[in-house]
């Protein structure tokens, strides 16, 4: 990153000229019958994750039916539909995507390819396409719309040296994935191979800690402001990733809450209902909560014996064998569902030879993830604020 010199600060924006987005970027529409092609590279908008320039996923022409949209390598399919998300990736390859994706590439009369993914991924672009997306359940983006829609571009003279900057970044960004993808795989390894042993005994859920029941409550009950005789309700979309985030809360009147499941810190949420096998049976441990908090009725609460016993569940809850117990166990058609009968019946065979010895490694494990995302955390938010003083 040293190599490059470039004023973010007080970058020359006097030359910066106003382009219409159909004269910035060519819409390649070109379609592609599925079952009459010989692309073998389809990818739809699942295959996408948010705010990534990188294509990860895919699926084969056996997966679709209908005209598709044709695309060729260093294209980017831009998910039209529910915008929101943010979805634009490169293709490194040629193949065919969903139809409710743009294909778009840069028109280097205007703007440097390399800078271009940068462009849609920002806040600028973002945003009007989902101003000008139609539709409630599914809002979409017309061609004939966007085409139209006009945005201020950096000089053709500084496009080079921000496209450097930010590919320098992204670089970066890619390699502490990788990190940490590695990490995590120790980490489940060493839980598999160490903690957990099909020659050791099976040890009880029930043994280790107790469930603590969700709070039940009406829409009218809620209230919008917190404090100290309100209570914060988790649902399943405040537990990910293993850590439990405040986004989207609902609040009851702490008089509505029974003390018994007021979480405390040590203790688990657990979703315990969802549409989705993934997510049902997914933890956070609670941290020093400085609010009442509790969980709603599609989840759990999980309060340790012991710290030792909490140690060893938040290794547990982290297991791939967990996931396959929990999978086996589970309820339902359409909803996946958990009783809690059925987190205290659960059993894994723990191996407890070297007990500390092994959570120790594992807290180390675990630490140098948490490590490894807060510097992942940091680095996008360097990304989004070059990109945001560019465009």
């Amino acid at each position: 990153m040293s190599a490059v010199r470039i004023d973010l600060n007080n970058l020359d924006k006097s030359n910066w000229k106003t382009y219409r987005f159909d004269e910035i970027a060519k819409n390649i529409s070109e379609r592609v019958d599925p079952n009459n092609t010989d692309l073998e590279v389809y990818i739809g908008l699942e295959h996408i994750d948010s705010e990534s320039l990188h294509i990860k996923r895919h699926g084969t022409p056996d997966d679709v039916n209908g005209q598709k949209l044709k695309f060729y390598k260093s294209d980017i399919i831009f998910g039209r539909r529910r915008a929101y998300q943010r979805k634009a990736g490169i293709a490194t390859t040629d193949g065919f995507c969903s139809a409710h994706a743009l294909v778009l590439r840069a028109n280097q009369d205007v703007i440097d390819p390399q800078l271009f993914p940068f462009f849609l991924h920002s806040d600028l672009f973002m945003n009007r396409a989902v101003d000008i997306s139609v539709g409630s359940l599914s809002p979409t983006i017309n061609w004939g719309t966007l085409k139209h829609q006009e945005f201020r571009i950096p000089s053709k003279d500084q496009q080079a040296e921000l496209a450097k900057l930010l590919w320098t970044i992204d670089t970066v960004l890619s390699s502490r994935f990788e990190l940490l993808k590695g990490i995590k795989s120790v980490y489940l390894s060493h839980i598999e191979k160490k903690l957990l042993s099909k020659n050791s005994n099976k040890v009880l859920f029930s043994e280790l800690g107790a469930v603590i029941r969700g709070v039940g409550y009406k829409p009218e009950n809620l209230i919008d402001t917190y404090s100290n005789e309100a209570c914060i309700i988790l649902r399943a979309n405040n537990i990910k990733n293993s850590s439990i985030n405040f986004d989207d809360i609902k609040i009851l009147p702490l008089l509505q809450v029974k003390r018994q499941q007021l979480l405390k810190e040590g203790d688990f949420a657990i979703c315990m209902s969802n549409g989705s096998k993934d997510l049902v049976g997914k933890s956070a441990r609670i941290s020093k909560p400085k609010m009442n908090v509790a969980v709603g009725s599609f989840c759990a609460g999980f309060r340790p014996n012991s710290s030792q016993d909490e140690k060893i569940l938040e290794h547990l809850f982290a297991s791939e064998s967990y996931r396959l117990a929990i999978k086996r166990i589970l309820t339902g058609s359409t909803i996946n569902n958990l009783k809690p009968s059925d987190i205290e019946g659960l059993f894994l065979r723990i191996d407890m030879n070297d007990i500390d010895d092994v959570i120790c490694k594992l807290n180390v494990l675990k630490n140098n993830i948490r490590e490894c995302e807060s510097s992942i955390c940091i680095t996008q938010d360097l990304h989004k604020s070059i990109i945001k003083k560019v465009f």
